[in-house]
């Protein structure tokens, strides 16, 4: 562990300063086998707040590298399957997220990609990978949740600066609970729909 983390405190320092091609690179990592302090997303924002009209640019990079990312973790998990397997069979956590992911599919790792820290969203997308989610699928989902927080992020950054920051750290838990709320009303609709027998007039 103090590898990695001197190892991700020496990958910061020398991406930091590359801007965009920096991003990139950061978000492909964080997204697979290292975890950066403060996340992508931090440096998404600053970058954003600083250079407004390179938002675009920098939404697209941190979105590509994180699909980068997750891809290269989704392939490594279906090749050592049954290390993977053998290694998280006893983890309650590690059960629910299997659960989530037999469930909803695609559908849950996209809510997982809008969602902010502590969701454990690598382990979502190591899960996929175990559980053989079809690729196209995966990385659909992946590609519409990352580039709708990244842009979003990215554009309320550049509008209105280093205050979108303090309010995303002020209310990071009650975003988190709308969110899953939202996502819950909407499982919750699409079930009662299903359940609810179709009655043909005469």
């Amino acid at each position: 562990m103090e590898f990695l983390l001197r190892l991700t405190q020496a990958a910061q320092s020398v991406l930091l300063p590359l801007g965009g091609w920096g991003l990139f690179a950061a978000a492909a990592l964080d997204s697979s086998f290292l975890s950066f302090a403060g996340g992508v997303d931090l440096w998404l924002v600053s970058q954003s707040a600083l250079l407004p009209s390179r938002m675009p640019l920098y939404a697209l990079a941190a979105t590509s590298g994180s699909l980068i990312g997750c891809s290269a973790l989704y392939f490594a998990v279906r090749r050592g399957e049954e290390a993977c397997l053998e290694r998280n069979r006893s983890s309650p956590r590690f059960a629910r997220v299997r659960a989530y992911v037999e469930k909803y599919g695609a559908r849950s790792l996209f809510v997982v990609a809008l969602l902010p820290p502590p969701t454990p969203f690598k382990l979502f997308v190591a899960t996929a990978g175990l559980l053989h989610l079809p690729y196209r699928k995966f990385l659909v989902a992946l590609l519409a949740g990352r580039a709708v927080r990244y842009t979003g992020e990215g554009w309320l950054a550049a509008r209105y600066g280093e205050q979108v920051w303090q309010w995303m750290v002020r209310s990071g838990p009650v975003v988190f609970g709308i969110v899953l709320a939202a996502v819950a009303v909407l499982f919750l609709s699409r079930k009662l729909r299903r359940r609810t027998p179709v009655v043909e007039r005469p």
